[in-house]
């Protein structure tokens, strides 16, 4: 009996909010902010209602633009044979196929402080950044644990070595 092994790894952004929560935090500051305006222009400090109108439209595109990145995952998919990175949003998504054997995954230090590193999954010249949107020891985690299901440069993966013992302790 042949046994399909996979294992998905989830990379997304940490966004509390929802788009409904969104809303309602938009819709709550505009009765606000509208409200004080509305007040002035009645006592004829008129010009308050535009720059109040550009200071919610200008909210309103910022937290239109984070809950869009809110949207951003980077899905990797380990199979026996090859490794799948899909990344990008619903709408557009970017899908690279690795070799599981050729596959390796590179942590890069970054060259100034102020920079974070790069974790990469590359093979044959061909490579795929992943996990912009995590902090640096969320990398170092993520690194290590692709690595144990991807295997390093001159080593098995550790999940084969668990496999190989579990099927011979079946026959």
């Amino acid at each position: 009996m042949l046994a399909v092994s996979r294992h998905v790894v989830e990379v997304r952004p940490n966004c509390s909010l929802s788009w409904r929560g969104a809303v309602a935090l938009y819709l709550w500051v505009c009765a606000i902010s509208l409200s004080i305006a509305l007040v002035f222009a009645w006592q004829g400090y008129w010009p308050v209602l535009p720059f109040a109108g550009l200071e919610l439209a200008v909210l309103g595109g910022a937290l239109w633009v984070s809950m869009r990145r809110g949207d951003y995952r980077e899905v990797i998919t380990i199979h026996d044979n090859h490794v799948i990175v899909e990344k990008g949003t619903k709408r557009q998504r970017q899908r690279i196929e690795f070799s599981l054997h050729w596959a390796r995954v590179n942590l890069r230090s970054a060259h100034a402080s102020s920079h974070s590193s790069r974790l990469a999954i590359g093979s044959h010249g061909r490579s795929c950044e992943i996990g912009h949107c995590l902090t640096e020891s969320e990398k170092l985690g993520l690194a290590r644990r692709l690595r144990e299901l991807i295997g390093g440069a001159d080593q098995t993966p550790a999940r084969w070595l668990n496999e190989d013992r579990t099927d011979n302790a079946h026959r």
